[in-house]
C-alpha cells in the first residue's frame, strides 16, 4: 500500500482535514467508549472511503495537516478479512509469545504514507493482495509488507496489535521525526482502547543500536519513553538477567576505563575529561557519561556549529558571587596547591578548608570556591569532587590532564577552561565510546570487572521484543453499576473450548445485554460475540457457564454481580474442527534449547530430524548468515546413535 505526502498532494473535495498534533486526542474526531473493534469501526466513519477497493479489503484515509504549513500526510486504515487472506497466522504474535491467541476474523492495517511511496493509482493509494479463492487472472501482488511508508501497524480485532515499523528523519522522512510518529501512534492506541501492542526494537542512530545506548543511559530502551517494556527475551533471557546486564554496564567506573583502555584508546581520556568539564555534576560511571551526552545532544541545535562552552569565569559573574575575580582566582590556586601535596589522594572537604585557611582568612570565600570548583579545570588539573559512599563526606582530588591533549590555556594562572562541543562532534565522541568500549573485543575485557562487558552487551542486543499494556484497568475487576443505570448488564466473558487442549483462554470481552437476561440468553450473547470475533469459533456453541449452577431460564443477576468475570464452556462444530484456531497453528512445536528457551521467541530455529525438537541455530553453532543444514541431529540424538552397540554379522 502506498500513499503520498507533501504540499502538492491533492485532497479530495469535501475531505475533512485533521491536525496531525491533535489527531485522536480526546474528542478528536470523537470520544470512543467501546471495545477496540467497536471504536475503530466508529473511527473510520470519519475517514474517506477509498475507491478501487472491495468488501474483502476496505480502506479509509485520513488527511492530517502538519504544523501550520500546507503539508499533509495520509493515514490509511485497511480492514483485512482474514478468511480471504492467504496468511491466516500472524508471525508477529508467534514471536512475542501470543501464539495461544485465537485468530481473529479481521485485521486492521494502519499505515502512514511517505512521499517516496506515492503512486498515481487510486490517487496515491495502491492496495494489492492475493485473496484466497480469487480468480488468478484478477489477482495482483501483495504489498502489505511494502516498506515505502513512515509507519505501519497491525491491529487484530481483539485489540492486540503490533507496531511494525517507524521511519523518522534518518529513515527517510522529510518532515516527521520518530518522536512525532510515536506520539501519533500512542494517541491512536489510547483513543481506540487497544489492549496490548508489541514491537521489535531494532532502532538505530547512525551505526549504533539505540536499545544498547539508551539502555545504558536510562535503564530502558528508546521505546520505553512510551511505556514499552521487556516482554520476552530471546535465547532464554529473563527480565532479571536483562536488568543485571544493564546495571553492570551502567556502573562501569570511568576511572577504571581510563586506566585499562587509555593506552590503546588514546581519545578516551580526552573525551571523558571534556564532558566532565562541561557537566556541572560528577560523572563517575559509563551510565552517567552517556546519559549526559544524550541530554546535551538534545539541547544542541541541529545542523549548527554553535559551541557549548564551560567557562569558569561564569562563576565569578553570578549574582551569588560577591568577591572579585582576583580573589576567587587566588583562593582557587591555594586550594589546588594544597591538593597537590596529597599526591592524587582523596582529601575530605574539611581538611582542604583547614589547610587553605592558613592563606585565605575569608571562610565565606573558601566555602564558595570549594562549592564551585567541583569538576572544573584549573591550569593543567581537574579538581574532582565526590561524596564518599561510606562516610557521606565530600572529598577532593586533583587529576593531571597536561598530557590529554586538551585545549591549552594561554595563561596557566588563569582559572579558565573553554570546551567547544558541536552536535556533530558529540555524535562522533559517542560513536567512539560505543565502538571501543561496547563493541570491540579487547584483551582487557577477558577478566575482572570488564569480563562481563561482552556478555552484557549481547544480552541487551538480544532483548528486542517489547510490549506496552494499554489495558491495565481491565486487570482489576470492577463493578459496572453504570450498566444497570442504562438498563444493561455488562459482564467480562471468555470461552473455553471443550477438548481444545491446554491452550490459554482468549482475552475477556465485555458483553452487554438487558438487565433481566437469563443464563440461556447470556450463553447465546457470548456465543454470538465470539463467533463474530474469532475465525475458529464460527461454529462455536455455548454449553455451560463454568463454576455456576442454575438453569437456562434463571436470571443472571440472581447468580452473579455486574462486572463479574465468567468463562463459558462450549464446543466447535464438526466443520469448525478443521479450521485453524490459534495463531501458532493447531500443531505444537517442541522447543528445548541449550540456552533455556522453551517456547517460540522469533529467532531462527532448526529441528532435529530424529526427535523433532527445535533449537536455535545460533546456539547450535550455525551463524545467522549461514544456511541451515538439510539434515540436522541434535547433540543428544547424535550421542545416542554413537552409543548404539556395533552390529556383527
Amino acid at each position: 500500500m502506498h500513499g503520498g505526502i507533501g504540499s502538492s498532494m491533492k485532497r479530495k473535495r469535501g475531505e475533512r482535514v485533521f491536525k496531525f498534533e491533535s489527531f485522536c486526542e480526546p474528542g478528536v474526531p470523537s470520544h470512543f467508549h467501546g471495545c477496540f473493534y467497536e471504536n475503530i469501526m466508529a473511527l473510520v466513519e470519519f475517514g474517506h472511503r477509498e475507491s478501487g477497493t472491495n468488501e474483502a479489503m476496505k480502506c479509509w484515509s485520513f488527511s492530517l495537516e502538519l504544523h501550520h504549513r500546507p503539508i499533509f500526510v495520509k493515514l490509511f486504515i485497511v480492514e483485512e478479512i482474514v478468511a480471504l487472506s492467504p496468511y491466516h497466522h500472524c508471525h508477529y504474535c508467534q514471536s512475542i509469545g501470543w501464539g495461544h491467541h485465537m485468530i481473529c476474523n479481521k485485521r486492521f492495517h494502519l499505515v502512514l504514507s511517505s512521499k517516496e511511496s506515492a503512486n498515481p493509482m487510486v490517487e496515491g493509494l495502491r492496495l494489492e493482495a492475493i485473496f484466497r479463492g480469487a480468480d488468478p487472472a484478477n489477482k495482483v501482488s501483495k504489498s502489505l509488507e511494502s516498506q515505502g511508508h513512515l509507519m505501519r501497524g497491525i491491529m487484530h480485532a481483539s485489540g492486540f496489535g503490533h507496531l511494525i515499523c517507524v521511519k523518522g528523519i534518518e529513515g527517510g522522512s522529510e518532515f516527521l521525526s520518530g518522536n512525532q510518529i510515536l506520539f501519533l501512534w500512542d494517541r491512536i492506541c489510547n483513543a481506540l482502547h487497544v489492549r496490548k501492542v508489541s514491537l521489535i526494537d531494532v532502532a538505530t542512530k547512525e551505526t549504533m543500536e539505540l536499545r544498547l545506548i539508551h539502555g545504558i543511559a536510562y535503564g530502558h530502551s528508546w521505546f520505553g519513553q512510551w511505556g514499552y517494556k521487556f516482554s520476552q527475551g530471546s535465547y532464554g533471557i529473563t527480565h532479571q538477567i536483562y536488568q543485571k546486564s544493564i546495571g553492570a554496564l551502567q556502573a562501569l567506573p570511568l576511572c577504571l576505563l581510563i586506566a585499562h583502555l587509555g593506552c590503546s584508546c588514546h581519545e578516551l581520556p580526552m573525551i571523558i575529561t571534556k564532558y566532565q568539564a562541561i557537566c556541572s555534576r560528577t560523572l563517575l560511571t559509563l551510565g552517567d557519561l552517556i546519559r549526559f551526552m544524550i541530554e546535551l545532544k538534545n539541547r544542541l541545535p541541529t545542523n549548527s556549529t554553535t559551541n557549548t562552552t564551560m567557562d569558569f569565569h561564569g562563576i565569578i559573574s553570578e549574582a551569588t558571587c560577591r568577591w572579585s575575580q582576583k580573589r576567587v582566582e587566588m583562593a582557587a590556586q591555594v586550594i589546588v596547591r594544597e591538593l597537590k601535596k596529597s599526591e592524587s589522594r582523596w582529601i575530605a572537604r574539611q581538611e582542604v578548608r583547614d589547610a587553605a585557611r592558613a592563606y585565605i582568612g575569608d571562610t565565606g570565600l573558601l566555602d564558595y570556591v570549594l562549592k564551585s570548583l567541583g569538576n572544573h579545570v584549573v591550569g593543567n588539573y581537574i579538581v574532582r569532587r565526590v561524596v564518599n559512599p561510606v562516610t557521606k563526606v565530600l572529598e577532593y582530588c586533583l587529576e593531571d590532564i597536561s598530557n590529554n591533549a586538551l585545549p591549552a590555556c594561554n595563561n596557566k594562572n588563569m582559572v579558565r577552561f573553554r570546551c567547544h562541543v558541536t552536535r556533530a562532534q558529540l555524535m562522533k565522541d559517542l560513536l567512539y565510546l560505543y565502538k571501543h568500549i561496547l563493541k570491540e573485543r579487547r584483551p582487557a575485557f577477558t577478566s575482572g570487572i570488564f569480563g562481563s562487558i561482552p556478555m552484557a552487551v549481547r544480552i541487551i542486543l538480544d532483548t528486542k521484543r517489547l510490549v506496552k499494556d494499554y489495558d491495565q484497568e481491565s486487570r482489576s475487576p470492577r463493578k459496572m453499576e453504570s450498566g444497570l443505570m442504562n438498563e444493561n448488564l455488562e459482564l467480562m466473558c471468555t470461552v473455553h473450548v471443550i477438548g481444545g487442549g491446554g491452550k490459554q483462554l482468549p482475552p475477556y470481552e465485555k458483553v452487554s445485554m438487558p438487565t433481566y437476561s437469563t443464563i440461556g440468553e447470556l450463553k447465546r450473547a457470548v456465543e454470538k460475540h465470539f463467533r463474530e470475533m474469532y475465525l475458529g469459533l464460527k461454529t462455536f456453541t455455548a454449553v455451560m457457564v463454568e463454576n455456576m449452577g442454575g438453569k437456562d431460564s434463571d436470571l443472571v443477576l440472581g447468580v452473579m454481580e455486574p462486572g463479574s468475570r465468567i468463562v463459558i464452556q462450549g464446543r466447535i462444530g464438526e466443520n469448525g474442527e478443521e479450521m485453524e484456531v490459534y495463531e501458532s497453528g493447531n500443531e505444537e512445536r517442541m522447543i528445548d534449547c541449550s540456552c533455556g528457551a522453551k517456547e517460540e521467541d522469533g529467532e531462527r530455529m532448526i529441528s532435529c530430524d530424529i526427535c523433532e525438537v527445535f533449537q536455535h541455530t545460533r546456539c547450535m553453532g550455525i551463524a545467522d548468515a549461514e544456511d541451515a543444514p538439510r539434515v540436522f541431529l541434535c547433540s543428544q540424538c547424535e550421542h545416542d546413535i554413537v552409543a548404539f552397540p556395533a552390529i556383527h554379522y
